[in-house]
């Protein structure tokens, strides 16, 4: 039953409780009183009463009582009813003192359990009976904890890839310029350029995760306009021969006009992340088809290859960050594992979706859905 209802059926039985108490208490109260007045009058319960209004002569019959005994009866009918009432309300403020502590006893565990997990004990969790609404909101914490350690654990695990995808190529400056320090390595201008690239390579991490953290914070600008995501993905298209070409791998567009609300830079973020993961998964004489479509309220972009496709285990944490299908990839051969957090984050800043799932015959295919 739902706290509302028995709430309700609490106060109306705690009502009835109190008044059948006053009740019976009164009466025998009253009774008591009674017998106890007739007896001090001489009279007994069997004698007959004149009928009201009938006088009798005077030494005939029955004689009233005197107005004082009258009124010392109806005195001791008042206070019998004060005290049977003042033992009713006690009555019914033990009964309602024992129903009250039932109702907040789940209030009182969920403050305790609270309390403890401001302590730090993110392991504490509520005892959950019932189905009525604290039920209901011990469940919710129960799931709000869950997902804040959860959280916790991801942030845990983040903190750990930076470091190791930033150590990396420090570590590999470091040896370079102290062999070069200690005439071990020619200053040439290949080891230098080689110095640059890693210096490039920790540029471009540090950009991919400021851009994330702004748009975990909500404040990813964007300024959508008209862009024929046809003609986008094309562009793009054209950036990326020269390197598929050199992988033996062929590029193919089946690109439909279609027009989007997006920001134009955003967009071919997006497009270049999803190319440049296919890339990375297709083997040699192996091809990737983009194409574009209008469907319905959106424009529709497929980034499809042929490569060995996603395993069932690894669908739902394509788009997490630093996360590699492949544990064996490196950063040389499987990038910083940031490019689809990324497309995924530009995506929904535009109020769209993007999915991935495997396609019949080998390969995968990444599906955007942007409002048109």
């Amino acid at each position: 039953m739902r706290i509302t209802g028995r709430l309700i059926l609490s106060f109306v039985l705690v009502a009835l409780f109190a008044a059948g108490i006053s009740a019976i208490l009164g009466n025998r109260a009253a009774q008591g009183n009674i017998q106890r007045f007739l007896r001090e009058q001489g009279l007994t319960e069997g004698t007959e009463m004149p009928p009201p209004g009938m006088r009798h002569p005077p030494g005939e019959g029955f004689r009233g009582p005197p107005l004082r005994d009258r009124e010392a009866l109806l005195e001791r009918l008042r206070s019998s009813q004060a005290q049977s009432a003042l033992l009713a309300i006690a009555a019914a403020l033990l009964v309602g003192g024992l129903l009250a502590y039932r109702f907040v006893r789940p209030i009182r565990q969920l403050t305790e359990v609270n309390r403890r997990y401001a302590r730090g004990d993110r392991g504490a969790r509520v005892v959950v009976h019932g189905n009525d609404e604290l039920a209901e909101l011990g469940t919710s914490f129960n799931h709000l904890a869950d997902q804040l350690s959860a959280e916790q654990e991801r942030q845990k695990q983040l903190l750990a890839d930076i470091a190791h995808e930033l150590r990396t190529p420090l570590t590999v400056m470091r040896g370079e310029l102290e062999a070069m320090q200690d005439g071990l390595m020619e200053k040439s201008p290949e080891n230098l350029g080689r110095l640059i690239e890693e210096v490039d390579l920790l540029t471009r991490l540090v950009q991919d995760l400021r851009l994330l953290t702004i748009a975990d914070a909500g404040a990813l600008e964007i300024h959508p306009a008209p862009v024929d995501l046809g003609g986008l993905a094309q562009e793009v298209m054209m950036a990326f021969n020269s390197k598929a070409e050199a992988k033996g791998i062929r590029l193919d567009a089946e690109a439909r006009p279609v027009t989007v609300q997006a920001d134009r830079d955003r967009l071919t973020q997006v497009i270049y992340n999803l190319l440049e993961n296919a890339l990375r998964h297709t083997p040699e004489g192996g091809s990737i088809t983009v194409s574009t479509r209008p469907e319905g309220q959106q424009g529709v972009l497929e980034v499809a290859d042929t490569g060995p496709g996603i395993p069932q285990a690894d669908l739902p944490h394509l788009f997490e960050r630093f996360y590699r299908s492949d544990k064996a990839r490196t950063r040389e051969t499987g990038g910083s594992g940031l490019g689809l957090a990324i497309a995924k984050a530009l995506v929904e800043a535009h109020g769209g979706q993007i999915a991935a799932r495997n396609r019949q015959g080998g390969g995968a295919i990444f599906t955007v859905r942007l409002p048109v």
